[in-house]
């Protein structure tokens, strides 16, 4: 048994909001905390030399992970939103975070846990509300953008009721086949590129250099756009049209936000990533291309649906740019995000360089 000497640092310990367990290489409990026989219901006595499986009558907690990486090789592992059921039947969602400790020639897991339960419900909850917002500004931008053709081809129809001349009933019916492909065309681009991605290998510079180029031919704020390329890069195995569509979209966006600054600045950013990890999305070795602006920061009401088609703050916007670049990010099996505060706003493009970032990983979500 692992216990501490020094009085305040015993009850620094044991003060802790976060339960703190030390676990032997058998799994036996050797140490834990006040917060431990909070959440678990267990006295620190009756904790003591317990195994911790008992403390459960059912969990997704991977012990065979922290045996093999944190016990054997020393790599810290964590594993967020499990679900567990205690031996008293309450059930709760935790956070975990294990780290190996070694102790006179013995090695032990630190293991920290973290109640979350309210945290998922508020997660959950402000979702909801963002998917509500996000659906009811949907619906509105449709019924706009749905109407004016509509209008269009209802007068056309009319006129073509009662018309007699035949350049009068040719000019109707070439109105209403004009916007019917109008109509047409916004449901393709509501449901994105609807080709898959025509894929080879190609240096990303040089698609990166040619989007510099069509910027700066409509750049009429002489919004500076600079480079921080990374040459050790290798060619990728992309759609390179569509992927400088992504890229020039998001430059175009950067230098409308930026029209009214006269130190603007667009930053192209290329670096390579390893074990990139998104949620249950696994790329072990990804191409990072980032997009940086020092402009006014994207509104704090649009962030969380930012990707949502039909959301924008931009007069005459459709919306639909960062949806459809979305869409042929996720065909690539990447993942693109941003980051935004006043004076900054950045967007992150993870391209795999193989075919680990295609779905969900086979890795468990402890991750090493």
């Amino acid at each position: 048994m692992v216990q501490s000497t020094h009085p305040f640092l015993s009850a620094l310990w044991h003060n802790l909001a976060t339960c703190v367990l030390l676990l032997d290489n058998k799994f036996v409990i050797q140490y834990a905390n006040n917060s431990c026989s909070e959440l678990f219901g267990l006295g620190i006595k009756r904790l003591i030399g317990l195994p911790v499986n008992d403390i459960f009558s059912h969990h997704h907690i991977d012990f065979e992970r922290l045996a093999q990486y944190t016990l054997n090789d020393g790599v810290d592992c964590q594993q967020h939103r499990i679900d567990v059921v205690f031996v008293d039947n309450r059930a709760a969602t935790l956070n975990l975070h294990a780290r190996r400790l070694n102790h006179q020639n013995n090695a032990y897991i630190l293991l920290e846990c973290r109640r979350i339960d309210d945290e998922v419900r508020f997660d959950q909850a402000s979702n909801q509300m963002h998917q509500y917002q996000a659906a009811r500004t949907l619906i509105r931008g449709l019924a706009h953008e749905i109407k004016n053709p509509l209008g269009g081809i209802r007068g056309a129809a009319q006129l073509l009721q009662y018309e007699t001349c035949q350049q009068e009933r040719d000019q109707c019916a070439q109105l209403i086949i004009e916007q019917a492909d109008r109509l047409t065309e916004l449901v393709d681009k509501l449901l994105g590129p609807n080709q898959l991605p025509n894929k080879a290998p190609c240096n990303i510079h040089q698609t990166l250099e040619s989007v510099i180029k069509l910027s700066m031919l409509d750049n009429a704020s002489c919004i500076s756009l600079s480079k921080d390329y990374d040459p050790s890069i290798p060619d990728i195995v992309i759609d390179q049209a569509k992927i400088q569509q992504v890229v020039l979209n998001i430059v175009r966006n950067a230098q409308q936000a930026l029209e009214k600054k006269s130190d603007g600045c667009i930053r192209l950013t290329t670096r390579i990533k390893h074990r990139m990890r998104r949620g249950e999305r696994l790329m072990k070795k990804a191409l990072l291309i980032q997009i940086t602006d020092n402009g006014p920061g994207i509104a704090q009401e649009l962030k969380d649906t930012l990707f949502y088609p039909m959301i924008t703050n931009k007069d005459g916007g459709s919306g639909l740019g960062l949806s459809i670049a979305q869409t042929i990010v996720e065909q690539h099996g990447g993942l693109i995000d941003c980051d935004s505060w006043p004076g900054h706003t950045e967007f992150n493009i993870y391209l795999p360089f193989d075919n680990s970032g295609t779905g969900a990983s086979n890795e468990n979500s402890l991750a090493r």
